[in-house]
């Protein structure tokens, strides 16, 4: 199974997590301030979705106070530990070996990103948080809000089905941002 990844998710490895019991305490003390709909888990993972950048490196603070550990210096390379934070576009700022990010689309062709623990086993379901609904959704607010960004501060150059490519005006670099419902392409309109 995997979990839905919307907006900035941060996403918790449980077995990790449950050996250290100032960490679960921890979790267990914010758990009645955090949104229900920004909640989802499966088996092995546990995901915290936030619409602001400062309050989820806000969360990941008090995660790490509470002896979670995000990441540390492995071969020169930083590397996620036992948490980690994942846009809903599948940006993640540092190597995850346990974690294994994808895309995928509903029956109603809107694309989501999901998590899941690294195996070699093919993801069966998704978990969402409960009651999710896509008019509602981390997922469809934080897909608004950054495309209006894009528009704003950058070029479209042009349209796949599952990306939006803009340019960035500064340095000429292409940047893929993936749509909230897939749209059928024709072949010879594709590069």
């Amino acid at each position: 199974m995997a979990v839905l990844v919307e907006g900035y998710s941060i996403i918790i490895n449980k077995a990790q997590a449950m050996k250290n019991q100032e960490a679960l305490s921890a979790l267990a003390s914010v758990e009645g301030t955090l949104q229900p709909m920004a909640i989802c888990s499966d088996a092995g993972l546990l995901r915290i979705g936030f619409m602001d950048l400062k309050d989820a490196n806000e969360f990941v603070m008090a995660l790490e106070s509470a002896g979670l550990r995000y990441n540390s210096m492995e071969n020169g390379e930083e590397i996620a530990r036992d948490i980690v934070m994942v846009t809903q576009f599948g940006e993640i700022n540092v190597t995850c070996p346990w974690l294994s990010v994808q895309f995928t689309k509903l029956k109603d062709d809107t694309l989501i990103c999901v998590a899941a623990l690294q195996s070699e086993e093919k993801i069966d379901g998704v978990a969402f948080p409960k009651g999710w609904a896509i008019e509602v959704s981390i997922l469809k607010r934080f897909y608004e809000e950054r495309t209006l960004y894009m528009q704003e501060n950058y070029e479209l150059v042009r349209e796949e089905p599952m990306h939006d490519i803009y340019r960035n005006p500064d340095n000429g670099e292409e940047i893929r941002l993936l749509k909230l419902k897939m749209v059928e392409t024709p072949k010879e309109a594709l590069q």
